[in-house]
């Protein structure tokens, strides 16, 4: 089956109801794709990215979505082909955020994230690409990924780990899809201002002040690097990932300018008095 090529593009974003997602919808929007955005916990802020991109003279469609249930994916995948009859753009955006000690976590709280953030995004990818093969499309795929995905941290076991691994299964991706043209690349935030700003507390030195460019990222960043690959202009660019941080995880610890926190603390402390108690 051919795709229409008077058609305007279409971009399927999870997640687009708030942040780095609702950034990238909207950056896509004005660069003249129809979008398909999720939510599952915040319909206002589906609203409000609706609203923005209606506004710029686009189409937006909302559907509420839980990557809990695997038979999600596909599901909303298949829903927006039908809707706009193409996809040309998947972007894999919502995850789960959490921090796990691998003191205390549990086998319920591995498996909830392996379903989100790992088991979800390789599911959306594989619903759109069946798509864009039958339909000819040499289409993009993204996946959201993070520079904790690179670097390791403390209380990142489960979240950082799996963010590693779908930078490793976006190469194999690539691999699988380039035969039809279809190109595939991991966005790789840093520290992201995805909330209003909140003032340091005392003591803290303001993370700005730990990124080399002197300021945290806006989802305005993630999205023009998302709508540049997906452009002509990056058609030679695939199974890569791109870092999306200001310089921050170049450098490791700071030196004699600000002090170090490799392993907060506290954080230890929490997880030692948990495990003395339930275990």
């Amino acid at each position: 089956m051919s795709h229409d090529t008077h058609a305007a593009k279409v971009a399927l974003i999870t997640g687009g109801s708030s942040g780095i997602g609702q950034g990238i919808a909207i950056v896509l929007a004005e660069h003249g794709y129809d979008v398909a955005i999720t939510y599952n916990r915040n319909p206002e802020g589906a609203e409000q990215t609706r609203g923005d991109i209606e506004a710029l003279g686009r189409r937006c469609l909302i559907y509420q979505a839980s990557f809990q249930d695997t038979s999600a994916p596909a599901k909303l995948v298949d829903e927006v082909h039908a809707a706009y009859g193409r996809i040309d753009v998947m972007c894999c955006n919502a995850a789960k955020d959490s921090r796990h000690s691998i003191l205390t976590v549990t086998p319920e709280e591995i498996e909830e994230m392996t379903r989100v953030d790992f088991a979800g995004y390789l599911l959306l990818a594989g619903a759109a690409a069946r798509h864009m093969v039958r339909d000819g499309i040499k289409g993009s795929i993204f996946f959201t990924t993070s520079t904790r995905g690179e670097r390791a941290y403390a209380e990142d076991v489960v979240y950082g780990g799996l963010k590693a691994a779908i930078n490793r299964s976006c190469q194999s991706i690539a691999l699988d899809l380039a035969p039809y043209g279809i190109r595939v690349n991991c966005v790789a935030p840093g520290a992201t201002r995805v909330r209003p700003k909140r003032e340091p507390r005392p003591g803290e030195i303001g993370l700005e002040k730990a990124v080399p460019l002197g300021r945290m990222g806006t989802p305005r960043d993630n999205g023009e690097l998302v709508a540049f690959l997906a452009s002509d202009k990056a058609g030679y660019i695939t199974g890569t990932t791109i870092r999306v941080d200001g310089g921050l995880i170049l450098s490791g610890p700071p030196e004699g300018w600000a002090e170090a926190h490799i392993v907060n603390p506290n954080w230890t402390k929490r997880h030692y008095d948990r495990l003395m108690s339930e275990y």
